[in-house]
């Protein structure tokens, strides 16, 4: 694991993502990779984001956490 996703999870880095998919302005579709393709960038951001809210630090939901990562890696990767 990399010293990078070691910290991904700790508090001011969920809350800095938090305000980022909060404020960030998506296409309304947005392919991920080949195997992920989100049809409403809307409800996907605020389903990873009600469960962060309400559940966080709970480890179980990190996968939320790791989904806005790559959202946020994607949109500054593309310059969308």
């Amino acid at each position: 694991m990399s010293e990078e996703s070691k910290n991904t999870y700790d508090e001011s880095s969920v809350k800095a993502l938090l305000e980022w998919a909060q404020t960030v302005k998506l296409p309304k579709e947005l392919e991920l990779s080949d195997a992920e393709y989100v049809f409403d960038t809307s409800m996907y951001l605020q389903s990873n984001i009600s469960d962060i809210k309400a559940h966080y630090p709970d480890p179980f939901y990190n996968a939320a956490i790791d989904r806005l990562n790559k959202l946020k890696a994607k949109v500054e990767a593309d310059n969308l």
